[in-house]
């Protein structure tokens, strides 16, 4: 996937208890269709798109219960920043004082994202997106 962003904010992802009310409530407010998206080990994905263009991605509850490492049991957002090495920036946030919530891990036809917490605790994303053949 290498439609998108290169730089800035790139990827949005909603963590939620139940995904089927986040799919019909999303698409009725914002117009955008949800899709099924790439299978998980962590469990089913589903993808806003606009037009062809996923924008954002829901999941559900890790297999041990909705306690995710961004943001403990409540549903919430979290936005992902595109850096051009996962593994730099998750080396450059620990030196700064930052926390790993979830180690860097590629996803298979989008490229590579782990989760942080910079020093006053807020939860944040970096991903790396796959090139294609050339790049």
């Amino acid at each position: 996937m290498t439609d998108l962003a290169q730089s800035g904010f790139n990827w949005h992802e909603l963590m939620t208890t139940d995904l089927e009310a986040a799919r019909r409530f999303y698409e009725e407010v914002t117009g955008l269709a949800v899709v099924d998206g790439p299978s998980s080990p962590a469990g089913p994905y589903l993808l806003l798109m606009d037009g062809d263009l996923p924008v954002a991605g829901i999941t559900g509850p890790t297999a041990q219960g909705p306690i995710w490492p961004s943001g403990g049991p409540q549903p919430h957002w979290l936005a992902y920043i595109a850096v051009e090495d996962v593994d730099r920036a998750v080396e450059q946030a620990q030196a700064g004082g930052g926390q790993v919530l979830l180690e860097a891990v590629d996803i298979p036809g989008f490229g590579r994202a782990a989760v942080l917490r910079d020093p006053q605790g807020a939860a944040f994303g970096v991903f790396q997106a796959e090139t294609g053949p050339s790049g």
